[in-house]
């Protein structure tokens, strides 16, 4: 049997005295089948980390006790936590960003919560149990997103219950995340600059220059097939 090849990326770096994580990728400890992130290969990297921490985090979910024990760690460990979602933290993965002292969303990133889910084989009482079980782990969830938001615990309810998606600004607005990232504009006057000193070098190469008369000489410009190859020639959107 060929061992099945799930996305996943698990790191821990020390870069300008904290440490930066990256969990990307299901939740869970690894198995046969697939890879995951588990709560031990946090702990292990963040047990001698000495300053801030910086998780980058984008998980599609995964073990909701696995993201639990993340969510405790992260919520009791002395050092400033900070966790910002790439791409998006769904179902176990949301929980463990409830962990951090500070939540951060980038453009174009989501969070989802929802109710928690099984496979369950067994007569009827064993079936109740594991009913009972999971109205259990909602509960639990439901006292974890309504701490960090200071939103009603029957509203939580409500969008566990129909599995709710929250955009950036959405997540951030009801309290589930701290801030949205902004866009780093580059200076005005240095985009002129640089803009200015590419055209200016641009037309002191003579290669170009000499392509440039070429075209325009050859009328290279109103033969639509060549016009078609320059607009296929590497630029892209």
């Amino acid at each position: 049997m060929t061992k099945k090849k799930v996305d996943y990326f698990f790191n821990s770096v020390q870069t300008n005295g904290k440490t930066e994580l990256t969990i990307s990728g299901a939740i869970g400890e690894s198995s046969y089948f697939y890879e995951a992130t588990s709560a031990k290969d946090v702990r292990e990297a963040l047990e001698n980390a000495t300053g801030d921490i910086h998780i980058y985090l984008n998980s599609g979910g995964g073990d909701v006790f696995q993201g639990i024990e993340i969510y405790n760690y992260l919520k009791n460990i002395s050092n400033n936590v900070t966790v910002e979602v790439t791409g998006t933290a769904c179902s176990a993965a949301s929980i463990i960003a409830m962990g951090a002292n500070k939540l951060i969303m980038n453009t174009g990133t989501s969070l989802m919560i929802h109710e928690a889910s099984t496979i369950a084989w067994g007569n009827k009482n064993e079936i109740k149990k594991t009913l009972g079980a999971l109205e259990t782990i909602d509960t639990l969830l439901v006292d974890i997103y309504s701490e960090k938001t200071n939103i009603d615990k029957s509203e939580i309810e409500n969008y566990i219950s129909n599995e709710t998606w929250f955009t950036a600004d959405e997540a951030v607005e009801l309290g589930f995340a701290d801030e949205k990232k902004s866009e780093v504009k580059a200076d005005e006057n240095m985009e002129n600059i640089l803009t200015n000193d590419f055209i200016e070098n641009l037309f002191k190469n003579e290669t170009f220059v000499q392509k440039v008369s070429s075209m325009v000489n050859n009328n290279v410009l109103d033969n639509k097939e060549d016009e078609e190859t320059i607009n296929n020639n590497g630029f892209f959107l």
